[in-house]
């Protein structure tokens, strides 16, 4: 369905005797040539300069100039790839990761099929494993494209790069082809993900997750749990049922079980999946409406993450819940003023019936109960207000647990997927009150980013470890990044695979 670069190979060779399409070489801003440079053969190296001498290139992080290789070059090579790679004191793995996202868009438009890249040689504040795998993930994430409902692909996009090789000393190579190996299967789940944000919610309902869930814990080995109307209700999640009721498509709540920790605590993870958001009764303006097929992104991400742990066989277990609704307005949709009884028997007054995740994901929090979860961590394209208060540039970030937040924060930073503490002092908990039930479902429109927080922590346990992340800025991508073209970003799949290896594994 999406694409991908096929191959991702290694080279322990000398770059000289390479054969191929294009030689990739960095260039730190000031103009300065990697070391590896000098790898490469007299006539590489006196092209390389000529071109920073005449300033064709700054050296500028994203920057990149295609010379055709001379002749004395490397060996089958028919062109020489400069890269910016920025300040050499500023290079991160998510630079690295745009980067690679570079490297192959400037391959698909120039037709250059096979390359090699030698930026991992040199150390740059990095691991070189460590930057190797970051430039490779961006090369591959980079390469995702989504022509299912096209006849034919753009011009631009026709072309297909067939493998990226990494240039690596042989002391590293084990190391590197280690963590390649994790690229991979991380990038196809976060390919799943987004796959299953772009498709339209005329395929995607609750019932298509349903089905996607129960293939892949076939593929997978994981025990799959299908919640339809008549187990809900004998469960009592009301708030999933309610959002649900004004769609022809019944809601579901999806659990996907993946065991190979013994008998160790799962990390459980909930994703809110409305298919499809109108708004309910207090229906959304029309403009962009279109785009409200990505309030499943969460729910997209848990299964993004689970086949990704599932495939690098992680030795961890991890519970994930997928709570499946379409909010739509009509004659059976819940309206403002009912009140529901959730599954952990609180009662919730319904203000404002696009207020309508933290209902699904209130039964969901409680089902998760039931596991006793080691971490709780929840995804969701939760509010608007988080995406005035922080852009698109990361997700917000909310818990009841300083140290899974900290945790979180910090692999987000590794990941790319970054995360922004938010504050739920207990005064915020005044303003979720109701005159007529437990709480609401919408207070005032002051800090609601943190009110959809207070509201969903009434269903976590209390002691239970467990952290918020309202990904409503960063589910989709609208303008595209080298690594992260326009549609489903997949977010939160990289970061839940680095807690997942870095806090689950001990």
């Amino acid at each position: 369905m999406s694409e991908r670069m096929p191959a991702t190979p290694i080279d322990t060779g000398k770059p000289s005797a390479w054969s191929g399409d294009c030689l990739v070489i960095g260039v730190c801003e000031g103009n300065k040539p990697q070391e590896a440079l000098k790898l490469c053969g007299q006539g590489v190296e006196e092209i390389v300069h000529t071109a920073l001498a005449a300033k064709w290139l700054h050296g500028k992080a994203g920057e990149s100039l295609l010379l055709p290789m001379p002749a004395g070059g490397a060996s089958g090579a028919r062109a020489l790839l400069l890269i910016g790679l920025g300040k050499r004191d500023e290079i991160t793995r998510e630079r690295l990761r745009g980067i690679g996202g570079t490297i192959f868009a400037q391959a698909r438009k120039s037709t250059l099929s096979t390359l090699l890249c030698l930026i991992p040689l040199d150390r740059q504040g990095l691991k070189r494993s460590v930057a190797a795998a970051a430039l490779a993930e961006g090369v591959l994430l980079g390469s995702y494209r989504f022509d299912h409902y096209r006849q034919e692909s753009p011009e631009n996009e026709r072309f297909q790069p067939q493998s990226f090789t990494l240039a690596v000393r042989k002391e590293d190579a084990a190391a590197v082809d280690e963590r390649l190996k994790r690229v991979r299967a991380v990038v196809d789940g976060v390919f799943l993900a987004r796959d299953l944000g772009n498709h339209p919610a005329n395929v995607v309902n609750p019932d298509y997750l349903a089905n996607q869930a129960r293939l892949l814990g076939e593929r997978h080995d994981l025990r799959t749990t299908i919640f339809g109307i008549d187990e809900l209700q004998a469960a009592g999640m009301n708030g999933i049922l309610a959002v649900g009721q004004g769609s022809r498509n019944h809601p579901r709540l999806i659990t996907l079980e993946y065991r190979n920790g013994g008998d160790k605590s799962p990390l459980v993870v909930v994703g809110k999946a409305i298919t499809f958001d109108a708004g309910g009764i207090s229906l959304k303006p029309a403009e962009k409406m279109e785009n409200m097929k990505y309030d499943m992104s969460g729910g997209a991400a848990v299964f993004g993450f689970l086949q990704a742990v599932a495939t690098m066989r992680l030795p961890i277990n991890v519970v994930g819940i997928v709570p499946a609704a379409e909010n739509l307005p009509s004659g059976t949709a819940q309206r403002p003023g009912d009140i529901i009884r959730t599954a952990k028997g609180v009662c919730v007054e319904v203000i404002n019936t696009d207020a309508e995740g933290r209902l699904i994901l209130a039964d969901a929090l409680h089902h998760a109960e039931r596991f006793q979860p080691r971490y709780l961590i929840d995804l969701a394209t939760l509010t608007g207000a988080c995406v005035v208060a922080l852009g698109v540039e990361c997700a917000g970030l909310l818990g009841n647990d300083k140290r899974l937040m900290r945790r979180l924060q910090r692999v987000g930073e590794e990941s790319g997927e970054r995360l922004w503490p938010l504050p739920m002092f207990p005064e915020y908990q005044e303003h979720i009150k109701s005159d007529f039930a437990d709480i609401k479902n919408a207070g005032t429109r002051d800090a609601g980013t943190i009110m959809g927080g207070c509201f969903l922590s009434r269903f976590v346990e209390k002691g239970r470890p467990w952290a918020h992340l309202d990904i409503a800025g960063t589910a989709q991508e609208k303008t595209g990044r080298p690594h992260v073209p326009k549609g489903g970003s997949g977010f939160g799949v990289r970061l839940l695979c680095a807690f997942a290896r870095k806090h689950m594994m001990d």
